[in-house]
């Protein structure tokens, strides 16, 4: 008899099993079952049999018993059950444990659930709240598209990180075909069965949500500020509290966490399932490395690896350094995007390494890419059209790949260490059920101390050290603590400035918003000179730009921009020139340095000021300005018409709005003329309608909208 660790060296061996060891193998594997069914390892070692079934084809009857007796049912071969198990594995099927699965067509193969994702949605059928904390393998997104395809819900709302998980999670959604009208905007109008799929900073921001049968968070993590920027942290417990108020349950995931810190209220009714259940086996491989020869080491492993790999970096910069080594070494490089590189060199700039990675089947992902060229990299490694992807963590944040392999050169995110948690995530990205039984982890750094976190609700917590006075102030009275209450009842009786100016001003610190309350009331001439509306004067706008940098940035330098003053400079030139234009001028500007840092200081500004801090902060100007010059009797400001026009780059909402459908801005540019613009749904109607062969299109341009009409209503 085998021992688990022999058995794992006869798996991990890339001679072949013979049908003497393979039967060894599978005689040990059914004993340890039976002596061990808990035992995670075990299951693992099916995974990897699984991985080379071929080499155990004398044996294929044990190899369904044992996935069917650690509940791997998706992995059954159908061919060889009896009809009592082929009955075991059609009531693992979702349409089987809704009450709605007589309108569903069951001659349609669709989902078979393991055994853990049966009991959760069985849970969550029943009406329960869960939380439920699962490797990335679980497949923990198939339980929200099974609860779509359920019908059992009206209205269904889905909170997720960032705008590239939101058009990967409305694809999938649409691709369900459910009668749902998916909703990514304010501005959309509701059918009488909606599927929300939106940011926190949305959810926030939509004025008038309607009731919930369920709302869904996705990387619930993030709740905690001590795993997420600060700011969002809060922003997302705000929409989960706003969310909580008008749904009837909840369904919160995320990868794995050791538990929710401190109990939640009584009135918080929920089931926290915690569990280390995977489809795939995670491979560590660590790679002698120092300094001085990672390059060399890097270099030499990307020459010799197989299939879809994932090089994970820590910050753009290192991206870009690590793309431009890869570009000039690597032997094997794959089809890569030479239209779409083509098309992009013509659109942004020639020497971008973006563009210069897709011809060499290398694609890039971080914070600065434009979305829809992000998605298109994406989308080419899945593809792969690319076996490269080269990223930092805003691809780690939910986004699905398939990627076989991931090297994580870096053990930081910017310039932080990284904790085990987020190591956990980044090395989830390997393999992927189906696919990938065996996904392989390359280490360049040894991994971090073995502790998964607690995760903080400030929401319920409410500690001081980790809850802010913006997201206390939101709450109703009722539901503050005693010591929550006292940090905020002076805003309850602030005489310089209304209680609703300061919540409508949501994630913003009130103090700071009372200090420039304060401010303007003793300079009347600055209350009156932000009293514009339309277009500013840029005077007018460097003093609005000044005021923001004073009261709510309070940095040296933030996201691009170093003062209120060089703020003002950046949004009139974004008036004037186009993107393209922009970037030509910086490059300019900035020789000798390597165009990519004028391409991407252009692109993240965009991204980061134009399309969300600036209009924020400005509204939050606005709003106390309006509140001082009421007091005062002044005239009042109006800002929202220049806010709407700053997010908008200057240009058609509707066409903005697109580029997260995956339609860059360039292309959909040259579309303006052929859509109906009125609303983003009148648009997306147009855009639908398009015949393409009327077009003066290129085939790369021809591909893009294809792929996003197949996406849309």
């Amino acid at each position: 008899m085998l021992n688990i660790s022999q058995i794992e060296k006869e798996l991990k061996s890339t001679e072949k099993i013979n049908q003497d060891i393979a039967f060894y193998i599978l005689q040990s594997l059914c004993f340890l079952a039976s002596t061990e069914p808990d035992n995670n390892q075990v299951q693992q070692l099916l995974l990897r049999v699984l991985d080379k079934k071929e080499e155990f084809s004398g044996f294929l009857e044990v190899i369904n018993s044992l996935i069917q007796h650690f509940g791997l049912y998706p992995y059954l071969d159908t061919n060889l059950l009896t009809a009592k198990d082929a009955i075991i594995r059609e009531i693992h099927r979702p349409a089987l444990l809704n009450n709605h699965g007589e309108n569903q067509d069951f001659s349609n193969e669709g989902i078979v659930f393991h055994r853990i994702q049966y009991e959760v949605f069985q849970y969550l059928m029943n009406g329960e709240n869960i939380i439920l904390s699962a490797p990335t393998s679980f497949g923990k997104s198939a339980l929200i598209d099974s609860l779509v395809e359920s019908k059992k819900f009206q209205n269904i709302i889905i909170v997720v990180p960032t705008i590239a998980l939101m058009d990967e999670t409305r694809r999938r959604i649409f691709r369900l075909n459910c009668g749902y009208k998916i909703i990514t905007h304010i501005s959309q109008k509701l059918k009488e069965k909606n599927i929300f799929i939106l940011t926190q900073e949305r959810v926030v921001d939509f004025p008038e949500l309607p009731s919930f049968d369920i709302f869904i968070i996705d990387e619930f993590y993030k709740l905690d500020p001590r795993k997420e920027e600060g700011e969002r942290a809060m922003t997302l417990n705000h929409a989960f509290y706003k969310l909580y108020k008008k749904s009837k349950q909840f369904y919160l995931l995320g990868p794995n966490i050791e538990n929710i810190s401190g109990t939640l209220p009584e009135k918080v009714n929920c089931r926290f399932i915690r569990t280390d259940y995977a489809t795939v086996v995670t491979e560590m491989i660590p790679i002698n490395a120092t300094k001085k020869n990672m390059n060399e080491k890097l270099i030499e492993l990307c020459n010799t690896i197989q299939d879809s790999t994932l090089i994970y970096c820590s910050s753009p910069n290192r991206a870009r350094e690590i793309a431009n080594i890869l570009i000039n070494t690597l032997t094997w490089k794959g089809e890569g995007l030479q239209e779409a590189s083509d098309w992009i060199a013509e659109h942004y700039h020639q020497d971008w390494t973006f563009v210069k990675g897709l011809r060499h089947g290398i694609g890039i992902h971080h914070g600065k890419i434009p979305r829809a060229l992000a998605h298109l990299c994406i989308k080419g490694f899945n593809e792969g059209k690319l076996p490269f992807l080269i990223c930092t963590s805003t691809l780690i944040e939910g986004v699905n790949t398939k990627a076989k392999n991931v090297i994580i050169l870096d053990n930081k995110i910017a310039t932080k260490k990284y904790d085990f948690f987020t190591f956990n995530n980044i090395k989830g990205r390997s393999g992927r059920m189906f696919r990938h039984f065996v996904g392989k982890v390359y280490l360049f750094n040894d991994p971090p101390q073995d502790s998964l976190p607690l995760i903080e609700m400030p929401l319920f917590t409410q500690d001081s050290q980790n809850t802010t006075e913006s997201l206390i102030i939101q709450l109703d009275k009722d539901d503050m603590k005693y010591e929550s209450w006292a940090r905020v009842e002076k805003y309850y009786a602030e005489e310089f400035l209304g209680l609703e100016t300061i919540k409508s001003n949501a994630g913003i610190e009130p103090e700071s918003q009372v200090e420039l309350a304060k401010f303007l009331l003793k300079n009347i001439e600055i209350t009156s000179y932000l009293a514009w509306e339309g277009h500013p004067k840029y005077e007018q706008l460097q003093i609005l730009c000044e005021v923001i940098w004073q009261f709510f940035v309070k940095n040296n330098q933030f996201h691009e921009v170093k003062s209120g003053k060089q703020l003002t400079f950046m949004l009139n030139r974004l008036r004037l020139k186009s993107i393209k234009e922009i970037i030509s001028q910086e490059i300019i500007h900035n020789k000798p340095s390597p165009a990519d840092i004028s391409i991407e200081k252009t692109l993240g500004f965009i991204r980061h000021w134009a399309q969300f801090h600036f209009p924020r902060l400005a509204m939050t100007v606005c709003r106390i300005q309006n509140d001082v010059a009421n007091k005062l009797n002044l005239v009042k400001a109006d800002y929202s018409f220049y806010c709407g026009q700053v997010e908008n780059l200057f240009l058609d909402s509707a066409l903005i709005a697109l580029d997260e459908y995956g339609l860059p801005l360039p292309l959909a540019e040259k579309l303006s003329n052929k859509l109906e613009t009125e609303s983003i749904d009148v648009a997306i109607d147009s855009l639908s309608r398009l015949d393409l062969s009327e077009l003066d299109l290129n085939s790369f341009e021809t591909s893009l909208l294809e792929d996003v009409k197949k996406y849309i209503n």
